[in-house]
């Protein structure tokens, strides 16, 4: 259930049957930060009775890599422990308040454009079985550019990056631990009609990654990976991009310069991230 990645932070991997995102925590010896809220109270209480049984925690704080609600909704868990948040997510999160969460008006809400399908079913999935009481809670503490915590022992860095997935993104990164947590910062735009990456903002994204002396990677839908893992997939990301800019909707072109570049054979998900990146210039 808990995986101790560091000294000082453990995670919870995710779970794609529900859309459950990483959830993380920084193990201060003043303060516990957990990263990001979960999907859901079940989940939040889930990770943080894990945590709480396995370790030695003192008082908490949340702070969300993003709205989106996989991340944000299980902040209600615990109504006292400061939520902190872009002031862009507080935006976000606001026109949330007191919505119906009922089957019928997450269907009215994506027939009349407000909602994706794609949210919706996993929002029916998680809360399958049990009373549907969503509380949006919002932030209590905000920030613009970036802010820094200091747990006791070890800190942790917050710094929003924005994008395509979602504008208020943020990345954490704690130094002591040299652990990057990304968020979805590098995922694609799923609000915006077909999934797409926009290749000149994903290398404006890189470069700001870069800049992070992290052992340690973890993308919030995937898991924990080193340094060298981690890298060698972006670098090919990053050639991708550069190959879409260069030849824009030479779909041909770019398949057959990326597979050099990359040296192998490009499989249908490959074609399928082209595809993403090529839509992603028309917008």
């Amino acid at each position: 259930m808990i995986n101790q990645l560091t000294n000082r932070f453990v995670y919870m991997s995710a779970d794609g049957t529900v859309d459950r995102p990483i959830l993380g925590a920084i193990l201060g010896e003043e303060q516990t930060l957990y990263i990001d809220a979960g999907n859901s109270k079940r989940h939040a209480k889930t990770f943080r009775e894990a945590v709480g049984k396995n370790y030695s925690t003192r008082s908490s704080m949340t702070a969300l890599t993003h709205w989106h609600w996989d991340h944000s909704f299980g902040a209600a868990y615990d109504p006292l422990s400061p939520l902190i948040a872009t002031g862009l997510t507080y935006q976000a999160l606001q026109p949330l308040l007191g919505l119906d969460w009922s089957d019928e008006a997450l269907d009215e809400r994506v027939r009349q454009g407000q909602e994706i399908a794609f949210c919706a079913d996993y929002i029916k999935k998680e809360y399958e079985g049990v009373e549907r009481v969503i509380q949006v809670k919002l932030p209590d503490i905000t920030f613009t550019d970036s802010i820094t915590l200091y747990l006791g022992g070890v800190s942790c860095h917050i710094q929003h990056v924005g994008g395509v997935h979602a504008q208020d993104s943020c990345v954490m990164y704690i130094p002591e631990e040299k652990v990057l947590f990304l968020g979805d910062v590098l995922g694609p735009a799923i609000y915006d009609g077909p999934r797409y990456y926009a290749a000149r903002d994903f290398l404006r994204i890189v470069e700001k990654i870069k800049k992070y002396p992290a052992a340690w990677y973890i993308e919030s839908h995937y898991r924990p990976v080193t340094a060298e893992e981690f890298w060698q997939d972006i670098n090919e990301s990053c050639v991708l991009a550069e190959l879409v800019i260069k030849f824009k909707d030479n779909k041909q072109v770019i398949e057959r310069e990326w597979a050099k570049c990359i040296g192998r054979e490009l499989g249908d998900e490959d074609k399928a991230v082209v595809h993403q990146f090529m839509l992603g210039e028309h917008r």
